[in-house]
């Protein structure tokens, strides 16, 4: 218990890492909105329209002003650490699972195949291990949880998923949709692996734990800009560097709202809602008729 309480208080960034950080973030903005003046689309499916980076960009730059000025709530959302050797010990790795996932997805063949990657070690692997880590001598950090009225921060995750699917900031849909049983089979897959996968390991996992080790707003950019790498290998057909800086630029971003979401209400719910939506409300649409 003393070595728990020596390491309690929140941890404050270091100015300069956070300088860092961001200069990685905006560099690879500023990158890929020079190396695309025609626009992006961000699809592989045929059909999306080819938009703007800085458009594409709004909807999550809105998330993240939606979310920092909408209420905390009553209450801290710090955490403390109880165990700082094994709080190093599972960012380690982590952090081996969140760098090796899209080495290993890049010599995959099929784009199934990185459904069952990340099922594998985004979901079965992290979870089990933190799970009976967990139950063997307690869990290395602590989180607390403001009060705060499930109206109110749901409020970033509906704007994330709507403003991403309809209107002037939406690239459309794909030109055909596949067969209805192909098409559930394939949402459910997605939102199962990215929508609750994609946000325990990147969010509820090693995001927390960065923020304890290396201060609030360290965490949060180490893990979007992560998040973001992740899709390198799968959301470009450039070079590896552009790649890398269109994840960033894209991704990452989009990884920064989900972040400051969780790091503010610590709700998990909430960035799972908002990534189920993003990735699944054009489809819902589709589903029920509205759009073709």
């Amino acid at each position: 218990m003393s070595a728990a309480a020596e390491t309690s208080k929140p941890v404050a960034d270091s100015p300069w890492v956070l300088a860092a950080l961001t200069a990685i973030m905006l560099g690879a903005v500023v990158a890929t909105t020079i190396l695309n003046p025609q626009g992006l689309v961000v699809s592989r499916d045929p059909g999306y329209e080819a938009l703007p980076v800085p458009l594409l960009l709004v909807p999550a730059v809105a998330v993240i002003v939606l979310t920092l000025v909408l209420p905390r709530g009553r209450g801290s959302s710090a955490m403390t650490v109880r165990l700082p050797s094994a709080l190093r010990s599972e960012t380690a790795g982590l952090l081996a699972l969140a760098v090796g996932f899209p080495l290993i997805g890049a010599v995959m063949p099929r784009p199934e195949d990185w459904v069952l990657l990340k099922a594998v070690m985004f979901l079965i692997v992290p979870g089990t291990v933190l799970a009976v880590l967990a139950r063997r001598r307690g869990p290395s950090v602590l989180i607390a949880h403001p009060v705060v009225p499930a109206g109110i921060i749901v409020l970033p995750a509906l704007l994330l998923g709507v403003s991403t699917n309809v209107g002037p900031f939406s690239q459309g849909g794909p030109a055909t949709w596949p067969p209805l049983a192909i098409l559930l089979i394939g949402a459910t897959a997605t939102a199962i692996t990215a929508g609750l996968g994609e946000e325990l390991m990147f969010r509820r996992f090693l995001q927390t734990r960065l923020e304890a080790l290396a201060g609030r707003w360290t965490g949060i950019l180490v893990a979007s800009i992560l998040f973001g790498l992740m899709h390198t290998f799968s959301h470009g057909d450039g070079a590896l560097g552009e790649n890398a800086a269109r994840a960033i630029a894209m991704n990452g971003t989009t990884g920064l709202a989900l972040g400051l979401m969780w790091s503010r209400w610590r709700r998990i719910w909430v960035c799972v809602l908002a990534h189920v939506l993003l990735n699944g409300f054009g489809v819902l649409l589709h589903l029920v008729g509205l759009i073709d």
